[in-house]
This record gives structure tokens, sequence and C-alpha cells, in this order.
């Protein structure tokens, strides 16, 4: 009974540890000298010796085991390991659970009495029991900071592992949620620090309170740690920290405004760039005492400067505001000056700057005279063609160049210009004290030759003091011939009376001899004076002329002295039979049988068999006939009209009567049997354009007697075409028809009144 007697305690004492394990040494309930006794009346106790654990009354004792020094001796008041764990038992022997204080420090033993190494959450706390103390194993860790496992721990004196933000006499430290002392970048409730894990003799301490390189970039941290971002102000000036905290280099657009920090400066690298010119990446800017990257136009004690969109100070030209400005980038002392109230020469050309640095164009006038700036502003030289005029700009006066030339004469590259007052080239007649000059429309003052408006002029380019001086009233030799110019300068042309006489000078200025066709006559220079022959015959190269009052050559027919003469259209004298307008006559010839001077024209008497009328006109049986019957009437005009039916012609005659002349002699077509033209002595009466008859329609029509018309033949109404066109034959109404044209020469020619006369 008393080995089951003791199996009872040792469950007991189990249970107990279960249900206590966390109660320090000193509170666990310890077995008295008593317990120890009663366990010993237990008749298995006495029975035997006990090795091993032994549970009694809830509380576990150990007896040594057979192999070791005291077997079976319960063991007390110490540290043993057994088996692969290590065991705390107290001076009863009683194993000890929970906290456990020894001289060097605690420990803990859990529920099941082993001693805890490494880490052990307890009471809602981290401990960490080293198992590596090789003195201790097992002792708690506490007040410091540890390494563990490659990591480093901070325990407060009672031991507890410490998290989040931890003080040191060399500063602070921060331990992770899981313990850890942090290194590197963390970001703690909404700021960035950096725990300095470089830092060789305290690792993890935080960076604060100045200025810090980390992974070759460089921050500024604050007293308490925290990363700062954004304008940091020190004694040497302005830095930017980055979202990410980092110093800014170089450029960084901030708040609307460009900033330069300077990462270039040895001493203070990221220091931005203030109040003053700077030069950056080859290119200059200027920044304000604030910072900021200035543009547009700056005004320094030199003058000014202009930096454009990307702040670089400009170089060369710019176009700003609708004006061209010019930055000089040559100037050593001041690149980018802008030019300004003068004359400047760039890239080999020449410019005007106003005062406030605009560049000119157009007309500049300077205490020597004008220049003209054209419109990409470089001041013109040579020719240019301005607002409608030519205007000269010296490029070769070497004191002022591209000066304009003005109110004067000049030479340029081998010709001579005339220039006004105001500098516009002259063309055209130029009047000068010694006389007259003229610029062509290129403006060159000519020489030689000119013809102007319809006259030739000589501009004497052989007179070395006037050269190009217009020849007037005088006679000059030029080349082989002589020459004559009026008081205007012309050269003599045309007609000109000289000593009662008169010549005439063709259009090259020379006196003209022989025939000369002037304004559609012909004229005759005598050769042997080259004075016009006039009022007189003229025999030339065996034909006779007659050269009339005034010099011009009679042509066609000529009345002298009551006598007609035939000249034709070449002016000759015409002889013997000549047919002139369909009609023949007859002019006598030299010692003529039938008499009559040479070249008088015959009338009223028969050559050759045939009668020439009072008008000379050689007539037919038919029209002698009509012209005989013709005299014997009147008219109210000097115009008569016979119609002949049985021959079926028409006979106009001019003159009165006793000496009508036949004048035109036609076919018509008078009325046929049935319808016969009527016969008698009338008057022509009224006339119209056109009558219709049918479908036939009759032109130009001419009354002479009721309804008997002198008109056309016969045309379609319709279109206009021919119907009937026949003459010479009895075919109409009783009118008398006509060719269309003859219709209308009576209807243009003949008056009313006049005598028509139908037999």
């Amino acid at each position: 009974m008393k080995r089951k007697s003791i199996i009872y305690l040792g469950v007991a004492l189990i249970s107990f540890v279960l249900l206590n394990g966390n109660v320090r040494a000193e509170e666990n309930i310890q077995l008295t000298d008593t317990d120890i006794e009663s366990i010993g009346d237990n008749d298995a106790v006495k029975s035997e010796m006990h090795f091993g654990w032994l549970l009694v009354d809830s509380k576990w004792y150990y007896f040594e085991e057979p192999n070791m020094e005291h077997p079976g001796e319960m063991v007390k008041d110490c540290v043993m390991t057994i088996g692969d764990g290590t065991y705390f038992f107290n001076s009863n022997g009683c194993m000890l659970t929970g906290w456990i204080r020894k001289p060097e420090g605690w420990y803990y033993a859990d529920e099941s009495g082993r001693m805890v190494k490494g880490w052990k959450y307890i009471n809602g706390a981290y401990y960490y029991f080293d198992a590596a103390n090789e003195e201790h194993p097992g002792l708690m860790l506490c007040d410091g900071k540890y390494e563990i496992e490659g990591d480093t721990y901070f325990f407060e004196g009672g031991g507890c592992m410490l998290r989040g933000w931890i003080r040191e006499p060399e500063g602070w430290y921060y331990a992770d949620e899981s313990g850890r002392m942090a290194k590197g970048w963390r970001y703690i409730n909404g700021a960035y620090y950096y725990l300095n894990g470089e830092n060789a003799e305290y690792p993890g301490l935080m960076l604060c309170n100045g200025r810090y390189d980390i992974d070759g970039d460089s921050y500024f941290f604050e007293g308490g740690g925290c990363m700062l971002t954004g304008w940091q102000r020190k004694p040497e000036g302005w830095y930017y920290a980055d979202a990410s905290g980092r110093i800014a280099k170089g450029w960084r657009y901030i708040n609307g405004a460009y900033y330069y920090l300077n990462g270039e400066n040895a001493e203070y690298p990221g220091l931005m760039l203030c109040d003053g010119r700077y030069d950056i990446d080859g290119d200059s800017y200027f920044f304000e005492g604030g910072g900021c990257m200035l543009t547009g136009w700056q005004r320094k004690p030199e003058g000014w400067y202009y930096a454009d969109a990307s702040g670089r100070i400009a170089k060369g030209w710019r176009y700003i505001n609708g004006a061209y400005y010019y930055l000089n980038g040559e100037n050593a002392e001041y690149p980018g000056l802008m030019l300004c109230d003068g004359r400047y020469d760039i890239d080999g050309d020449s410019y005007f700057f106003e005062g406030g640095g605009c560049m000119l164009t157009g007309w500049q006038r300077k205490p020597e005279g004008w220049y003209y700036a054209d419109a990409s502003g470089r001041i013109a030289k040579g020719w240019r063609y301005i607002n409608g005029a030519y205007y000269y700009l010296n490029g070769e006066n070497a004191e002022y160049p591209g000066l304009m030339l003005c109110d004067g004469r000049y030479d340029i590259d081998g010709d001579s210009y005339f220039f006004e007052g105001g500098g516009c080239m002259l063309t055209g007649w130029q009047r000068k004290p010694e006389g007259w000059y003229y610029a062509d429309a290129s403006g060159r003052i000519a020489k030689g030759w000119r013809y102007i408006n319809g006259a030739y002029y000589y501009l004497d380019g052989e007179n070395a003091e006037h050269p190009g001086l217009m020849i007037s009233q005088c006679k000059r030799k030029i080349g082989d011939y002589e020459y004559v110019f009026e008081a205007d300068g012309r050269m003599r042309t045309g007609w000109s009376k000289e000593n009662g006489a008169w010549y005439y000078y063709d259009q090259s200025g020379l006196l003209a001899t022989g025939w000369r066709s002037v304004n559609g006559a012909w004229y005759y220079l005598d050769p042997e004076n080259n004075k016009m022959v006039e009022g007189c015959w003229e025999k030339i190269n065996d034909s006779w002329y007659f050269l009339q009052s005034g010099g011009a050559m009679a042509q066609n027919w000529l009345e002298l002295n009551g006598n007609w003469y035939y000249m034709a259209t070449d002016g000759a004298m015409k002889t013997g039979w000549q047919l002139v307008g369909g009609t023949w006559y007859y002019l006598y010839t030299l010692n003529d049988s039938h008499g009559g001077s040479e070249g008088v024209m015959a009338r009223n008497t028969y050559i050759d068999g045939y009668y020439l009328s009072s008008s000379g006109a050689m007539m037919t049986r038919e029209q002698s006939l009509m012209a005989s019957r013709a005299q014997m009437y009147s008219s109210n005009t000097e115009w008569l009209v016979l119609v002949d039916r049985a021959s079926c012609k028409v006979g106009v005659f001019r003159g009165a009567k006793g000496m009508w002349n036949l004048v035109n002699y036609w076919d018509c077509s008078p009325g046929k049997d049935s319808t016969p033209t009527v016969s008698g002595v009338f008057r022509v009466g009224i006339r119209g354009y056109y009558f219709d008859s049918g479908n036939a329609r009759c032109y130009w029509y001419t009354q002479f007697y009721g309804n008997y018309l002198f008109h056309s033949v016969l045309y379609s109404k319709y279109n206009g075409s021919l119907i009937d066109g026949r003459l010479g034959m009895h075919l109409s109404h009783g009118c008398v028809r006509m060719d269309i044209n003859n219709a209308k020469w009576i209807y243009d020619t003949i008056p009313s009144g006049s005598t028509v006369v139908v037999y």
C-alpha cells in the first residue's frame, strides 16, 4: 500500500506543478520533514529504495539513479541536468518551476521544470535566457544590449525585451516588433529615421541633428532624428531635400520655380545657388536672392541680359515681344550683355540698336547722314529699292560703311548716277548748272545716243569735265556724219526750213536725198543740194512726176489748168490707154497722132474708134446711148439715175443737164412681162432697210414711184440665205432688183428728189 500511496503523491505533485508553473521558486510549496517522514512511513518506501522522479503531494522530487554517486539519495538545493533537461531543486529537494532567482541573476523553469533557454514569452513579454552563457547557461539577459543570433536586442532591468524607441547614453535606437534593433531606414509614425548600421562603435544608433551621407546620397536629420524634406536653411545657405529626403543636386522645379542645388560645391554639395550669375554645364544663369532661377530681362550694373524660358542667359539673336535683340556672347567680360544705343558689327554685318536694345530697321539718321537697315536689321550696302525708289548705301565708305549717297553725282562700279537730297536715285532728265543730263531707267547717266520720247539725243561721254552732258543748239560731227541738234537737245529729224528751202532729215538724223515717204506722201529731195522739189514737174528716171506745192508727189488723178492727168499710185505720169477703176481712159502720148499734150486725158472725142465721155471714161455703145439720153434731163440734185428695161441696165450719172457723166453702170432685173416696171420720169422718195414679201426679204430699198423701188435681190426672211440672185433678166413684180451692194450704194448715196428716168 505504501508504493500506491507514493504514486498518488506523485500524481498530485505533477498536477500542482502544471497548475502553478509560473510561481517563483520562493513561492513554491516545500516538503517538510514531516512530509518526508510520512513518505517514509509508506510501506512501499520502506520496502525499497526509490530512483529517479517521485511525485509526492503534487511536488516532484528526484532521487539519484543507481549509476550516480549517491544512488537513491534525494537531490536538494542544486541545479542538475537530468536527461536532456536542466532542473532546479530547493533545499527540501522539491523541483522548482517559474522564475528562479540566483545570485548571478534570474532563470526560468517551464511547467515541466526544465530550465528555459532562448526566447520565452512570459506574461505578455519576451525574455531571453542565454544558453550560450558558459558560466551560467540559461541566465536571463537584462538591462542592456545583446547580440543574439546575429541580431541585437535591448532588455530592461527586469529582463523584458524592449521594442520601439530606446534611449541610451550615446543616443537613440529603435527595436522593431520582433525586438530586433533596427538598422537602416525606418518609417515610424509618419516620419523616416535612419538607424546607422555602419556605426562601428554604436551600430544602429539613430542619426540626428545634422547632415549625413548614406549610400552615396546626403540627408538632413533634425534633433529628434526625423529625416527632413523640403527647404533646409544652414549657416552657409539653403539646401533642398526631396520627398525621399535626399539632398537635391542639380536642377529642381519647386513650387513653380527652378532652383539649382550645386552638386559641384566641394565644401557644401547641394548648396542652393542664389543672388548672382553662375555657369552651369557650359551655360550661364541668374538667380535671385531667394534662389529662384530668373528668366526674361535682367538688369545689372553693366547693362541688360536676357534669360530664356530655360533660364539660360541668351547669347546671339533673340526675338522678344516683337523685336530683335542681340545678346553679345563675344563679350569676354560680360558674356550675353545686350547691345544697345549704337552700331555694332556682328558676323560680318553691321546693325543699329536703340537705347532699349531693340534692333532697328528701316531708315536711321545719324550725324553723318542716313543709313538703311533691311528687314533682317543688317545695315544695307549697295543698291536698295525702297518704297518705289532706288538708293545707294555706300559700302565702300571706309569711315561710314553703308552711308546713303545723296544730293550729287557719284561714280558706282564704272557708271555715274545722280541722287537727290533725300537720297533717291534720279532717272530721266536732270538739269545741272552746266546743262542737261539723262539718267536711264537703271539710273545710269547716259552716254552716247539715246532715243527718248520719240527723239534722239546725244549725251557726250567724251566731255572730260562733264561726261554725259547733252549736246544742244549746234552741229556736231559724230563718227563719219554731221548732225544738227536743236536748242532742246533733240537731234534734228523731219522737215526743216533753212534759208527759204525745205530739207528733210531722216530718222537717223542725216539729210535725205531722192525719194522719201513722209506721213503717207512721197517727196523728192534734189540729190544736188538736198532741197525739197515742189510746185513743178520733175522728170526722174525717164518718168514725169508732179511735186505739188508743199512737195507731196501727185498720185492718181491730177487736175492742172483744167486738164486731167493720171499719175497712178507710183506717181509716174501715165500715157496711152489706162484701165482705172474698171473704166478705160486715154492719156495723150508724146507727139500723139490724135493731137493733145503728153499725159492729158482725152475727153468728148473718139480714139481708136471708142468714144470718150466728158469724164474721159470710154463708153460701150449701150453706155453711149444711155449717156446721150441722159443729157436731156435735169435733176434737183447732182445725181441722175436711168433704167434701161430692154437691156436690164441701171446707169448713175453725176453732174448737171447737158453735162452728165456716167459714174456707175450695173445689171438689174426689172419687172417681168406680166408685171412690168413703170416707165417715165420720177423722183427719189422714201427708203428703208428691208421689207418682206411672202418668204422673201428685200434689203436697202429706195422708192422712185408709188410701190416701185430699187432694192436687193431676194433673200430668205428666216435665215438670210439667198433665194434668187439672178440679174440681167425680167423677173420682178415691177421693182428694179439689184445686187445688194449696189442697192445699198443707191440707198446711201442718191438723195431724195433726184431724177429717175425709166424707159
